[in-house]
């Protein structure tokens, strides 16, 4: 593939509390959210236990009371948060909106199935979608994967599907194996009892048959240089044409460091028209203008979603928009679903109209994704009212007061391609003897911004617990990435409360800062 300069997503632009009722519904039996106390560590209970179900290993809680990003999933009084790009602390509103809606579930006023209608209703409405538009609802981005793959296959009964993924280890880590029908987690959303774990990378029963993946890299790895995936996806696609397999393609709107992979330039709109190829976007980020989502959706592509990255929602919840040009061939088409398909999916998770569908998964209650959408709706309705340029102009005033505070530790901070992406700023370590430090030692200093270091340190500086995005390779060798995430909640801010805003850049650039510049000695603690 040949390499080109990066581009990126400009910013970002961005549902109402549905409560909900039905009787107590007993945790999902492969999570073990109900930890022991610890060190002091209360366990989690009521609502915060249920926040964290329903989903894969990646919401599981350990001992600690904390997933594998450090988060709990319940607000962090005094604590600083610019990491949605990677995993969110609910805030304090989202966190009461989730509440109501699980004692509504409790007191058996309203059903999960009411719940997750209110939100595929809920997100049509607020992005005003075509009409025909159908959204399927996911425990997380990858699990979304499942269903353009699924609809492929039933839309071209028994040919062979090609998905090919760009921008490759920037995209969710389980989109690959996801895109190929195979399992991205040991932990599944709604296993059987006495279910033993799943291999990553082991088939999906009835969804990896006749699939094969194709994988473009989001970087040139020897000098970060980001890939233009042009060449790769046409060479992949002319291949789909002389075999008569059928091609889906990735686009990106967004990846972990803002990269855009664009709407494919190839002969590939042709194929999509003749019903002999799809495309799916990867907008899971969330950093996107509304009119974008209508025009990729006008052109017959698969958009996922989350609300769980810039939407400050808890981890995870997807959304698959389904346009209208593939949901009229689907209503028409007989249905064999996988039956692997029934672990991440129940009938109250698909579009009412797919009544083929909903006969043939279980009517399973995955409680905690209705929760977790519950929660991201509550910050995406306020963020989704504002005006696309209003939300462009704070973006923009924030990355550049962001940027001038890196600047003012030249010797432990560098912003890695600055202004690329208006509401994720990545940056990279610096080592006092030169040279940056690598993945394994940023993992380090992620954990560390979450603790309170101050004692060890000696200064109140390094007390605030803050939480950033996780590392990110950029480079071999080790070389990556930290960020620094605006969210739609400190988007808000910025209009009211500007300075408590910076204040909170403030003490994470220092905190950071002070820790880069004493990594040696508190190695050696």
């Amino acid at each position: 593939s040949t390499t080109a300069g990066p581009s990126r997503v400009r910013g970002c632009t961005p549902v109402s509390v549905v409560c909900v009722r039905i009787l107590p519904t007993p945790l999902l039996p492969l999570h073990r959210s109900m930890v022991g106390s610890v060190a002091g560590v209360l366990p989690l209970v009521g609502v915060a236990a249920m926040l964290t179900e329903g989903g894969d290993d990646r919401t599981t809680t350990n001992a600690k009371g904390v997933n594998k990003y450090h988060c709990r999933p319940q607000p962090i009084p005094d604590a600083v948060f610019r990491g949605s790009c990677t995993c969110n602390i609910p805030t304090e509103s989202a966190y009461r909106a989730a509440e109501a809606a699980y004692q509504s579930i409790q007191d058996g006023d309203v059903s999960v199935g009411d719940i997750m209608e209110g939100v595929r209703s809920k997100i049509k409405s607020m992005y005003q979608v075509p009409a025909g538009t159908e959204v399927f609802l996911c425990p997380s981005g990858s699990d979304a994967e499942y269903i353009p793959l699924q609809i492929a296959k039933i839309l071209t009964k028994g040919r062979k599907i090609v998905n090919i993924v760009t921008c490759d280890s920037e995209v969710g880590s389980g989109t690959l194996d996801a895109a190929g029908g195979k399992y991205f987690s040991p932990v599944v959303p709604l296993p059987e009892d006495g279910m033993d774990a799943k291999a990553m990378g082991q088939p999906v029963q009835g969804l990896a048959d006749n699939v094969e993946t194709v994988s473009i890299a989001a970087r040139d790895m020897g000098d970060s240089s980001v890939v233009n995936a042009k060449s790769g996806v046409q060479e992949a696609v002319d291949k789909c044409s002389q075999e008569g397999s059928v091609p889906i393609v990735h686009c990106v709107l967004g990846s972990k460091t803002g990269i855009v992979e664009p709407f494919p330039e190839t002969n590939f709109g042709q194929m999509v028209s003749a019903r002999d190829a799809f495309i799916v976007v990867d907008a899971c980020q969330a950093r996107f203008r509304r009119e974008w989502l209508t025009d990729y959706l006008n052109k017959g592509a698969f958009v996922l979603i989350t609300g769980s990255k810039f939407y400050r929602g808890p981890p995870f919840s997807g959304a698959v928009l389904v346009p209208s040009l593939v949901m009229e061939r689907l209503l028409m088409t007989d249905t064999t679903l996988a039956p692997g398909l029934s672990y991440f999916l129940s009938s109250n998770e698909v579009p009412t109209a797919l009544t083929s569908w909903k006969t043939a998964l279980k009517d399973t209650n995955n409680t905690g994704l209705a929760l977790r959408w519950v929660a991201a709706l509550d910050e995406m309705e306020p963020t989704l009212a504002m005006p696309d340029d209003e939300k462009d102009g704070l973006q923009e005033g924030w990355l550049e007061s962001v940027l001038s505070e890196l600047g003012k530790h030249p010797d432990e901070l560098e912003a890695f391609e600055p202004r690329s992406c208006a509401t994720i700023v990545s940056l990279r370590l610096r080592k006092q003897g030169g040279g940056y430090y690598n993945t394994a030692e940023c993992k380090k200093v992620f954990e560390w911004m979450t603790l309170d270091m101050s004692q060890k340190l000696g200064t109140p500086d390094a007390a605030t617990k803050c939480y950033i995005g996780q590392p990110v390779s950029v480079a071999m060798g080790g070389g990556c990435v930290l960020r620094i995430a605006l969210g739609s909640d400190s988007l808000r801010q910025l209009v009211g409360d500007r300075e408590g805003a910076r204040a909170a850049d403030v003490a994470i650039v220092t905190k950071l800062a002070l820790l880069t510049r004493r990594f040696e000695e508190l190695s050696k603690m």
